[in-house]
């Protein structure tokens, strides 16, 4: 008997996360249409396909499924693209070579490109970060310190190591900003390229998606001296220099 009614709380505890997992997945659609000011639970609930209640009871209400929803997506795809990050820089306590940070830098704007461009959830991820941006609310703080900064600060570690200076040095602060928006502008404008494009899909061909990549390579060795004549003219994908080749599926350098 004991044994049963174990079996049945762990059945329901199962069914209970599962629930609350698929909360999370139609929130990250919701809330990229409606902004948490913007919507009412009931409407929030309708979208999840449940009752208020529901929301309610997982999440505590409106605001407390609201951060849920943005520390989940910050495992998810968020997750990714910080995990990649940190497999670029490698062991902080083995500082790379200008040449070899280059090229890590080089592998992870072009995973960062290709995770944006075709995750399947990205569009609305992108539309709640934005929000964020440029609205912050309490949750501003739950994409900052989650995503933002830490992939931030390790491409201002590796673009500091290209040039031989202190992270803390304003130049390379403005500089790695200006990285991290390469890949994260082709995600936010991707209805203006789509246009001006002329193309009718809600998704990019790969060879267009590598021609993004590849402009932002460009855009990276322009924005980073040194380098070799051959290693400017490779793709991150074939380089053999410092860090390994390319950063593919979740974070992991190959």
């Amino acid at each position: 008997m004991k044994k049963g009614r174990t079996q049945n709380r762990t059945a329901d505890a199962r069914k209970g996360e599962g629930t609350r997992l698929r909360l999370l997945d139609a929130g990250i659609e919701a809330f990229a249409q409606f902004g948490p000011e913007e919507v009412g639970i009931r409407r929030l609930a309708a979208a999840a396909g449940v009752n208020s209640a529901a929301l309610s009871y997982y999440f505590g209400g409106k605001d407390g499924y609201y951060r849920a929803v943005l520390r989940h997506l910050t495992e998810g795809m968020g997750g990714n693209i910080r995990e990649s990050a940190l497999a670029a820089r490698g062991d902080p306590a083995e500082p790379l070579s200008p040449e070899a940070a280059r090229e890590a830098l080089r592998a992870f704007l072009r995973h960062f490109v290709m995770t944006v461009l075709t995750e399947p959830r990205a569009e609305a991820v992108a539309a709640i970060v934005w929000r964020e941006l440029l609205r912050p609310s309490d949750g501003f703080e739950i994409i900052y310190t989650r995503i933002i900064r830490p992939v931030h600060e390790i491409i201002t570690e590796l673009a500091a190591a290209v040039l031989q200076t202190t992270p803390r040095d304003p130049r390379v602060i403005v500089l790695a900003h200006s990285l991290w928006g390469q890949p994260a502008i082709f995600r936010i404008g991707f209805h203006v390229l789509r246009r001006r494009l002329r193309h009718r899909g809600r998704r990019l061909s790969k060879a267009v998606i590598e021609m993004i990549a590849d402009t932002v390579d460009t855009v990276a060795l322009r924005l980073l001296p040194g380098g070799t004549e051959e290693q400017e003219r490779a793709s991150p994908r074939r380089c053999r220099n410092g860090r390994p080749k390319t950063i593919e599926g979740k974070g992991r350098v190959s």
